[in-house]
């Protein structure tokens, strides 16, 4: 009965697994933007941060910030991209497997209190555009929303850019919380825990067979004529 109690709950967890595969750590570095300090309150302009750097103007850099015209959506910093200018940044990864499914997603806020014209952002995979541009009217703080993509990795090097778009006055949208992750693939799945089922309905096998022959020796030890006492 432990067995097939135990049986049912890989069966349940593997359905689980496969309709919904729990991702791998992020292969994407810095993704909250924190690898720069920042003091509370404060904003840097920056060209670089850990794992991103600046790709294209006319904005100089981008503003790393803390606390100030809105919270991040994780840790304490987040991004925006227009800073004394629109700006585009990215992250070049090389160790992806080419023709495999990844699973990008990130955070979006429209700057506070602007108008959606300045609030642009757009997400770019090896320079071919991600969904439609973001934007929207900011309101008080931080409105952050979810955007999520699947994505196919390219033989060699793979880019991931963002880039503020609209109006190109120092005012824009903000970015938090980038990660990407890589999808297992469904059959692979599969045999593992057809793997593991076959571990568990070995056993029982041959418990099964070995119950057998002892039947059958009980019954051929019954049927054996019985000594009669003299």
């Amino acid at each position: 009965m432990k067995r097939a109690l135990s049986l049912l709950a890989l069966i349940a967890f593997g359905s689980t697994a496969l309709a919904a595969p729990v991702p791998a750590s992020n292969l994407l570095v810095n993704g909250s933007f924190e690898g720069t300090t920042v003091a509370n309150g404060g904003w840097v302009n920056v060209g670089t941060t850990p794992g991103w750097t600046w790709l294209a103007g006319p904005g100089t850099g981008f503003e790393i910030r803390n606390n100030i015209a809105g919270k991040a959506q994780d840790g304490l910093n987040y991004i925006e991209l227009d800073t004394n200018g629109n700006t585009t940044i990215g992250q070049y990864l090389d160790n992806l497997s080419a023709g495999a499914r990844y699973e990008l997603s990130f955070w979006y806020a429209p700057r506070e209190f602007q108008a959606a014209s300045t609030n642009g952002v757009q997400a770019f995979w090896n320079g071919v555009q991600l969904g439609a541009t973001l934007s929207g009217l900011g309101g008080s703080g931080n409105e952050w929303t979810e955007y999520r993509f699947s994505l196919t990795a390219q033989a060699g090097r793979n880019l991931l850019s963002f880039a503020s778009t609209g109006a190109s006055d120092s005012l824009g949208g903000n970015l938090d919380n980038v990660s990407l992750h890589r999808v297992p693939e469904p059959g692979s799945l599969a045999l593992t825990f057809a793997a593991l089922a076959g571990c568990l309905l070995l056993p029982r096998s041959l418990r099964k067979q070995a119950e057998a022959r002892r039947a059958q020796a009980l019954a051929a030890a019954l049927a054996a004529p019985v000594p009669t006492r003299r």
